[in-house]
């Protein structure tokens, strides 16, 4: 379980007050740096933003789209725009960046993500536009009930949005990643840590010593630090 979020489908209004509970402890472990060295020497592959500049490169594709998807999902949805609607414009988005990364100097993107966020905020735009002007040819009832639906969409600060949904995202990704490489109890540890249980309590609801259960936090959160990190050189 990564945070009560299924499959990263978030309502940003709900965010931090009932669904990210442990937001102030991931903006804490974002800002901290891996102890030792991050990158893996025989990882020397090239970023994944180069690797979809071939269009003809499915599996890079995939993971574009694993990756992405859900970021600009929420972004959208942080929006007040209607799950439907959020998916649509989510592939619209997605669809323009496999035909506008490969003429893309990615080298020229200070950021990929911020760059990502405002193509997805214009696709918004744009979305808003044809349907404005869509509603403008049907009946009275129906434009009514459009014309509410675009008035209850907003347009905040699309970096605020971003950056606090790239933190978490990225976060729970990193976490799916270094799940794999701890058994026992360490990731659940890690877990109730973050939604502000301590270690007194969590020693005693999984029946473990408070030494034990301090050492397996700092195990997962040493690592998780050092994956954040990893993810950040090739994603952003």
């Amino acid at each position: 379980m990564f945070f009560d979020t299924p499959a990263f489908i978030w309502d940003y209004n709900h965010l931090t007050a009932h669904s990210f509970p442990c937001m102030v402890q991931i903006s804490k472990i974002m800002n901290e740096k891996p102890t030792t060295e991050t990158e893996d020497p025989n990882r020397t592959r090239a970023t994944l933003i180069r690797r979809v500049k071939n269009q003809h490169d499915d599996a890079s594709w995939e993971d574009f789209d694993r990756i992405y998807r859900r970021y600009i999902y929420a972004i959208i949805r942080g929006m007040n725009i209607s799950e439907h609607d959020a998916n649509d414009i989510a592939q619209t988005v997605l669809l323009g960046m496999w035909n506008k990364l490969p003429n893309t100097d990615v080298e020229n993107i200070r950021r990929f993500r911020s760059w990502l966020s405002t193509i997805t905020k214009n696709a918004v735009l744009d979305f808003i536009r044809k349907r404005t002007r869509d509603t403008e040819r049907v009946h009275k009832a129906e434009k009514e009930d459009d014309l509410t639906y675009l008035k209850t969409i907003s347009l905040p600060d699309i970096e605020k949005i971003a950056d606090k949904e790239w933190k978490l995202h990225l976060t729970n990704l990193a976490l799916e990643n270094i799940k794999p490489l701890f058994s026992g109890h360490a990731i659940e540890v890690f877990q109730r840590s973050l939604d502000g249980m301590d270690i007194k309590a969590i020693a005693k609801q999984l029946d473990l010593q408070e030494n034990s259960v301090y050492r397996l936090k700092n195990r997962v959160k040493k690592r998780l630090i050092i994956e954040i990190e990893q993810l950040r050189e090739e994603l952003e």
